[in-house]
């Protein structure tokens, strides 16, 4: 039965495992020591800002992930990564209101996220989900990765 909470410290080779795994996807590799740190305690990390980092599990295996960080007074979404096995089942949308509702609960005034531009399908979402385009970045990094970045009021 698939779970939706907190991640646990335990959860981290799971969390670990799903990105790699859907980085191959698009024929990049993960390289979480280097260039993404946060992965490497991802529940301690975020809420070491109040913010918080959830998964999706069935049967101890993370299926699904997503995080907030909290900035000022916006927020950003982050970690959106949904297994194969569970997409087009509204999982992505279930994550980013949560993700959403916890900004808000937070008082922030707006959410914010960077996402690959090689992830069409995660732009589908956030633009049906009421994000609009703000712009766009090169990361410089091993999969030379160009992101759009996303944002959406929260008033």
């Amino acid at each position: 039965m698939l779970q939706l909470r907190p991640a646990r410290p335990q959860d981290t080779p799971g969390v670990l495992a799903l990105v790699a795994e859907i980085y191959r996807e698009y024929e990049c590799v993960l390289d979480a020591e280097n260039e993404e740190p946060h992965l490497l305690a991802p529940g301690a990390y975020f809420r070491r800002s109040g913010g918080e980092f959830w998964v999706v599990e069935e049967n101890d295996v993370v299926k699904a992930t997503v995080a907030v960080s909290l900035h000022g007074e916006a927020a950003e979404l982050k970690t959106l990564y949904v297994h194969s096995s569970l997409r087009r089942q509204g999982w992505g949308d279930r994550l980013v209101t949560l993700a959403t509702k916890y900004a808000r609960g937070a008082g922030k005034s707006s959410l914010m996220l960077w996402s690959d531009t090689r992830f069409l399908d995660a732009h589908r979402l956030y633009r049906k989900m009421g994000f609009s385009e703000c712009g766009e970045r090169e990361l410089h990094d091993s999969n030379n990765s160009r992101e759009y970045g996303f944002t959406k009021s929260l008033l």
